[in-house]
């Protein structure tokens, strides 16, 4: 049951999320609030509630209160971060503030873009990046009004089509496939039995472990003198000659939370996510023997272009093969007077999008192309978090990944392309925290407590929109106040991210990428294996998980492989030795090592409130 005492709290957690987030993630660099989609201050904030459950039980806190306070944390954590703002705010005034006589993008780049898209107010967008002079700080709220308005239509019809694909797939992936949900399975045993894990010793020996490793760890930053334990080693010190120097990035990282889902997570998955992260630099390594050429993707969310049009067309085979396994609820979902308002609802989110964008002046083929690739995104990261429990992963591709290299940009005007790239900068260019995963993994947590679906929705859909509300607010404030955000030690957000396509597209315009029939073999490649490894699973009920390979060139793998393969690894000994009475006695151990890296998140973050010095202690 949804209680006011409830929805009250988490509302203003929500508030106070998205106000603080910017500041803690982009001014202090301490470990990110959201980041991902287990979000460290809403599964702290689980814990609390549920100590507080067995602390007082004269206060009679539920499951459903601790449920919807989660939930409600859980979809909004990532709105001010790259689940939205993050991606969407510094590129409002990106191309007037960057753009100088030498790079010339005004008029290679953006210069044709329709004016409601620009901000006009020159000197408001330069001062969002480099500050206003000292004494005169404020914030031009005048002059973000209307490119505001502009650039939020389109990520609001995004986040309505999120809600609407949920509705599409709630019941498909929950009632019928029913999914395993792995990011919910600790929350859900808080939310109801918490005391199955604090009876437990082991619990509390790895919890203390963690809360040792980041105490010893977070006070090295703030007092150098104090020894320091390193956590992450990368092999390229070590792989300095030819051909091994030309596979990289290539690291180690130890993350306890990571260690512990990777205990969770079913073996296959766990398996396949460490394999073809191999797999996909031993490809880097043929390639430099072979002396191919091998470059970086365009939208820099792929370390290798060819892996971007491989996980293309494996988005295509895993979307297709969604749709064929739901298509008889499709067929209800589509032809149910039941359902006519989710229909609406499909058709106001995705055309409002379509329209917006042709409005926008771009092309229809690419208009339909961005429509797809919304359609890809939502169905494979929805898919990926939900029933394979990956813990954040970004597209590997971006339009200019796909179109670059198969048709090229020259039939292209280069404002098209990046007023489509900055639609897909904000909504599925980084999907660490997509919206809709978060929706699913809060409407299985509440089927499990007994929540009401359609109530539930619509008080996160409100909660939504106070986030981006609050958000944008935040987000937008703290760079004016700050001197500006050069001065911000947050790089990516302000500085690289925003010239990516700036960079590209000025090149484009000089000198127009050229295409090679062959690239079109990547993503035949990427289709054929992505459903041979789908069709392997249904005949043979087990084998290599296709996320793997789609995931295998991101960020999110490079940070988390190594843990990943530690958890998997551990569970493999355990049920070979000690079978299923061994993994549920060594159980709490691992779900120990994930509270106490949310805990200890949770403090240093407040640490970094209080002292302005920043320490990560989770994947970012």
């Amino acid at each position: 049951m949804l209680t006011p005492r409830a929805l009250l709290l988490g509302l203003l957690g929500a508030a106070l999320v998205c106000v603080w987030t910017p500041y803690n993630n982009y001014k202090v660099g301490a470990s990110l609030i959201g980041g991902n989609q287990f979000p460290t201050v809403a599964f702290a904030v689980l814990i609390l509630l549920a100590l507080l459950r067995q602390l007082l039980p004269r206060l009679k806190v539920t499951p459903a209160e601790l449920a919807t306070v989660w939930t409600i944390l859980l979809v909004t954590s990532g709105i001010p971060s790259s689940g939205l703002l993050r991606t969407l705010i510094p590129n409002i005034p990106a191309p007037v503030a960057l753009s100088t006589p030498v790079n010339e993008w005004e008029r290679k780049v953006w210069g044709p873009q329709p004016d409601w898209l620009k901000m006009a107010d020159t000197d408001g967008a330069k001062a969002f990046f480099s500050g206003y002079p000292r004494g005169q700080e404020h914030v031009p709220w005048g002059a973000w009004l209307g490119p505001l308005t502009a650039w939020l239509t389109p990520a609001v019809l995004f986040l309505l089509a999120s809600f609407c694909v949920v509705a599409v797939f709630r019941k498909q992936w929950i009632e019928h496939e029913r999914f395993a949900f792995p990011l919910v399975t600790l929350p859900l045993q808080l939310a109801t039995e918490p005391q199955i894990l604090t009876r437990r010793p082991v619990f509390w020996i790895a919890l203390a472990l963690t809360a040792s490793l980041h105490g010893l760890k977070g006070f090295h930053q703030l007092y150098p003198n104090i020894p320091d334990i390193q956590t992450n080693w990368s092999l390229m010190d070590y792989l300095t000659e030819p051909p091994w120097n030309q596979i990289g990035p290539f690291a180690l990282f130890f993350f306890p939370l990571v260690v512990g889902l990777g205990y969770l997570l079913p073996g296959e998955v766990g398996l396949s996510i460490w394999f073809f992260h191999l797999l996909f630099k031993a490809e880097c390594l043929v390639a430099a023997l072979n002396n191919w050429d091998q470059p970086g993707a365009l939208g820099f969310f792929s370390q290798r272009q060819f892996h971007s049009l491989q996980a293309f067309g494996g988005a295509v085979a895993l979307t297709l093969w969604c749709l064929w396994t739901a298509r008889k609820h499709l067929r209800v979902v589509f032809t149910e007077p039941a359902y006519a308002r989710l229909r609406l609802g499909l058709a106001v989110s995705f055309g409002g999008l379509g329209l917006w964008e042709l409005l926008a002046g771009i092309p229809v083929l690419l208009v339909l192309l961005s429509l797809l690739f919304v359609v890809l995104a939502l169905i494979t990261i929805g898919w990926a978090t939900c029933q394979a429990g990956i813990l954040f992963m970004a597209m590997p591709y971006t339009s200019l990944d796909v179109l670059a290299p198969t048709i090229g940009t020259a039939p292209f005007a280069p404002s098209a392309l990046y007023t489509l790239y900055r639609v897909e900068y904000a909504t599925v260019y980084n999907t660490r925290e997509l919206l809709l995963p978060g929706l699913l993994n809060a409407a299985k947590i509440g089927e499990g407590v007994g929540l009401a679906p359609k109530a539930h929705t619509r008080w996160l859909g409100f909660a939504v929109a106070l986030a981006v509300v609050v958000g944008v607010w935040a987000c937008i404030r703290l760079p004016y106040l700050s001197g500006g955000a050069n001065m911000l030690v947050e790089r990516w957000t302000y500085e690289t991210g925003p010239q990516i396509p700036l960079k590209v597209l000025g090149n484009a315009a000089s000198v127009p990428y050229k295409p090679a029939a062959t690239n079109f073999l990547h993503s035949a490649g990427g289709f054929v294996l992505v459903g041979g490894l789908l069709l392997a699973r249904l005949q043979l009920g087990s084998g290599l998980h296709p996320i793997g390979f789609l995931a295998a060139s991101v960020h999110g793998v490079h940070t988390t492989w190594f843990s990943i393969l530690i958890g998997w690894f551990a569970k493999i000994l355990v049920m070979r030795y000690g079978g299923m009475a061994l993994y549920k006695a060594a159980l709490p151990f691992f779900l120990g090592l994930i509270v106490g890296d949310a805990l200890s998140a949770a403090f240093w973050i407040g640490m970094g409130y209080l002292t302005g010095v920043g320490y990560n202690s989770l994947p970012s």
